[in-house]
């Protein structure tokens, strides 16, 4: 496990924590909603793509450079802040302090639209973002440039097998309480298909019969059309025995 201290002056500023993949629902809420927190206790993400402050307008910045960003479709407003940030869950961070003059918000909390808004205690440098408004899972954000990553003596914990998802806290159903698709599903399943269409590189696919072939069957005859050569798709998962290899 590892802890992230300041640049400057060497302050603790996080529990010890693991690092984990990104979740794939990072930069995916809702409007006039408030999100728990996006990572687990005791784990750490690493965004490799531009995010935060500033942002320029997609009609300023243009196809070309916005994939440059990392942005391969019209959004409103293309990120060129740092890249590799540190995500964290609020209540890992430590000795760190509310700057007044950053913490502006669309409504319900803080977006980070003035960029770092927590400083360090030790020495009063900027060194992350708290991000809790509405439309944003609550987060801190690490500025790259700001912290160093430093072991903790604590040994890392297991990493997390299948069997750690049927646990009651990792269930998420897909539809919210008020009918509508839960913001972690959509996330999911566009990933999902973004994955599947690289994956098979063009070729038609063929999906299994019941749920997936209904959630994905509109888009995948979409982008992947139906034709000779089809390959096939299998699930994984807690419970699902693992398929026999085919060529």
């Amino acid at each position: 496990m590892d802890v992230f201290v300041c640049a400057e002056c060497g302050t603790e500023l996080t529990a010890p924590v693991s690092r984990v993949a990104l979740p794939v629902h990072t930069h995916y809420g809702a409007w006039e909603e408030l999100h728990p927190p996006l990572m687990e206790p005791a784990t750490y993400a690493v965004d490799p793509r531009p995010t935060g402050p500033p942002w320029r307008l997609w009609e300023e910045v243009g196809e070309d450079e916005a994939a440059r960003q990392g942005v391969y479709a019209p959004v409103p407003a293309v990120s060129f802040g740092a890249r590799n940030r540190i995500v964290i869950a609020p209540g890992d961070s430590r000795s760190m302090t509310l700057i007044p003059e950053k913490c502006a918000g669309y409504c319900q909390g803080l977006d980070g639209r003035d960029g770092p808004n927590l400083a360090c205690e030790g020495c009063g440098r900027a060194v992350a973002t708290r991000m809790d408004d509405c439309g944003s899972w609550q987060e801190v954000w690490l500025e790259p440039d700001a912290v160093a990553r430093r072991p903790s003596g604590h040994p890392a914990g297991p990493a997390p097998g299948w069997a750690d998802l049927e646990r009651a806290e990792h269930r998420v159903t897909p539809v919210e309480p008020d009918g509508s698709w839960s913001r972690r599903w959509e996330a999911a399943v566009g990933v999902a298909l973004a994955h599947l269409v690289a994956t098979t590189e063009g070729c038609p696919v063929t999906l299994p019969s019941g749920p997936v072939a209904d959630l994905l069957r509109h888009a995948v005859d979409r982008y992947l059309p139906p034709g000779p050569g089809a390959r096939s798709v299998g699930l994984a998962g807690p419970g699902v025995p693992t398929p026999r290899l085919r060529p």
